[in-house]
């Protein structure tokens, strides 16, 4: 049975790609996997210098993928030791991870008395080789100290130059809402600027309050967002392992769904423990496959400006009616209208006119064409239905309208399409969509809906 949102996201998009033979473009090859250096789509963990993984070092490595944890950020220095401090244990492990398919994420603990020191134990970090030749595939610089900006500047202006404009790097820092003094010197878009993502500490197991986990990591991620003025910015959030069960771990392994982060890891007491292994080990039923292709779909549109940054740059709120109509019009239409050697149909906008389509416009060419009710037969007002929410199986429903109206059209017209007969794919509706007496079904939110349009528009190219 289809049990969320996202089952019935992922279902529609499988039998795009089933249906069309696409992959989205260039969206889904920048995010597989096996693509290019940096985060791994999965679960990662963290050690430091005093816990490296000894013994066995492939039957660790199995042990991690058992748990669907793909990602090991391995600590390589501080600010008091060498660039690399064991490069005899680094080695093996770089060499057993990547037999196995685990990442590996250099981190190091910066204390920036000297910005320009620390940033070159990072890079030396990021350039060491194995004996077999395997490479580190992102980094991770720890800052906690002396967060001044222009401290934070000379740093990561240093190792941005030196590993160049497309190597991964994550942020680790402090969740903006620690009461420690140094968040307050924290400048949030200068970590936009320079790192890929950030990576925030949400600690919950605070010697001086009790925080709930689910509260604080949606709040810190929303901040987050909020802070860099960038609806865009990748989250990979840290979780408190120091002392956490699986209880607190499944708590904010819920709310990183909720509040949409990309990615999630546990940073241990030492090391983990088996059950915390287990728990983080159902990451999959929270975070998806796809978190980070759907952010690149989302961060496209846009760059565009075919879609509007929500509101407190928080795209895990749900997106109007308004957007997305404007938004499926944008990218659906002009691919449809401008078909070379094709004459165009009649009811069927031209591809400037979709182009340019605001939100009223977009409406009202869905209302042309007996794809939405009028609010004129209805007695509604047009404004209250765009500022309105849609829900999942409405807005595939729509997707799903559309495409098999152009078809139809293309054939009353005589024109042979095979491609357009293969257009047309049922939206994936659930029994269990029927919103129980004190509930609704969950509405879509700006990357779900930035999925949706962009699998289905990319089988028209």
């Amino acid at each position: 049975m289809i049990n969320s949102l996202r089952d019935k996201v992922l279902l529609f998009s499988a039998c795009l790609s089933l249906s069309f033979g696409i992959a989205a473009g260039a969206y889904a090859a920048n995010y597989r996997d096996d693509a290019a250096p940096g985060l791994a789509d999965g679960a990662g963990i963290w050690a430091n210098l005093w816990n490296y993984p000894d013994g066995d070092l492939d039957a660790y490595c199995r042990n991690l993928k058992v748990h669907n944890i793909r990602n090991l950020f391995i600590q390589t220095s501080r600010s008091n030791t060498p660039g690399v401090k064991y490069p005899e244990k680094l080695g093996p492990l770089l060499d057993a991870c990547h037999r196995n398919g685990i990442r590996v994420i250099a981190w190091s603990f910066a204390e920036l008395f000297d910005p320009e020191a620390d940033a070159d134990k990072m890079v030396e970090a990021a350039e060491f080789v194995s004996e077999n030749g395997e490479h580190i595939d992102g980094v991770a610089p720890n800052l906690e100290k002396n967060l001044e900006a222009w401290r934070i500047e000379k740093y990561s202006k240093r190792v941005r130059e030196k590993l160049g404009p497309n190597y991964p790097m994550v942020a680790v820092v402090y969740s903006p809402l620690n009461k420690c003094f140094e968040v307050k010197r924290i400048s949030w878009p200068l970590l936009a600027k320079y790192y890929d993502a950030i990576a925030p500490m949400i600690y919950w197991n605070s010697k001086y309050e009790k925080i709930e986990p689910y509260s604080y990591t949606v709040s810190t991620i929303q901040q987050i967002r909020k802070l860099t003025g960038k609806a865009d910015m990748e989250i990979s959030a840290i979780g408190d392992g120091m002392g956490s069960g699986s209880v607190a771990i499944s708590e904010f392994l819920r709310a990183c769904h909720d509040a949409e982060a990309t990615g999630i890891s546990l940073y241990p007491e030492q090391k983990m423990t088996p059950e915390q292994m287990t728990a983080i080990s159902h990451h999959r039923e929270h975070i998806p496959k796809n978190a980070r292709f759907r952010l690149a779909a989302f961060r496209e549109y846009v760059r565009t400006g075919n879609l509007n940054p929500p509101a407190e740059n928080d795209p895990s709120r749900p997106i109007p009616r308004r957007d997305f109509y404007k938004l499926l019009v944008r990218q659906m239409y002009p691919t449809l209208t401008a078909k070379k050697n094709q004459p165009r149909i009649a009811g069927m906008p031209s591809a400037a006119e979709c182009k340019a389509a605001s939100s009223e416009e977009a409406f009202q060419i869905l209302v042309s064409l007996g794809l939405v009710s009028d609010p004129i037969e209805n007695n509604t007002s047009i404004e209250g239905i765009l500022d309105s929410q849609i829900e999942p199986d409405e807005a595939l429903s729509l997707i799903a309208k559309m495409l098999d109206s152009e078809r139809h059209k293309l054939e009353r017209a005589g024109h042979h399409s095979a491609r357009l007969d293969r257009w047309f794919v049922p939206p994936a509706i659930a029994a269990d969509n029927v919103a129980r007496a004190d509930s609704r079904p969950k509405a879509v939110n700006y990357l779900e809906a930035s999925q949706m349009i962009l699998q289905a528009s990319s089988a028209l190219h």
